[in-house]
């Protein structure tokens, strides 16, 4: 009798773990699409770094290549995850394109969007922001 009570709360012990494990995968993600949310969280802020740098450096003009933007330890022109150079596109006058390749459509499951200007809100897949020089980008 003392067996199957034990057995009895095991498996009711084991049924909360399970209930609590598939409710926190339900509204957090997988670690794997966590990690997809990170990667972009942080493609994000790679280019409104470049942008800032381009227009506090370039303000007349955006410079002719990504890579002739002055950098630093805490300047990142590549992706964080294939390691290419984010997409950098010059258009007339001071305008200019930076684009990366987001793995989840902003705001899914990340807190930091709420903060952001919706300026940096972004699609799943390619995407590209139309920034000017001349313009301190928003925050």
């Amino acid at each position: 009798m003392r067996r199957r009570k034990d057995a009895l709360i095991g498996a009711a012990a084991l049924a909360i773990v399970l209930v609590v494990l598939a409710l926190g995968f339900h509204r957090l993600g997988s670690p794997a699409n966590q990690r997809a949310i990170a990667a972009d969280t942080r493609r994000v802020t790679d280019l409104r770094e470049i942008a800032q740098r381009i227009a506090a450096q370039h303000r007349e003009a955006p410079p002719p290549r990504l890579a002739d933007v002055r950098q630093s330890q805490f300047l990142h022109l590549n992706d964080p995850v294939t390691r290419a150079p984010y997409e950098y596109t010059l258009k007339s006058g001071t305008a200019y394109e930076l684009c990366a390749a987001f793995a989840t459509a902003s705001g899914e499951g990340d807190e930091m969007w709420g903060q952001l200007s919706l300026f940096w809100r972004h699609p799943k897949g390619r995407y590209c922001y139309e920034l000017d020089s001349s313009k301190t980008p928003e925050w």
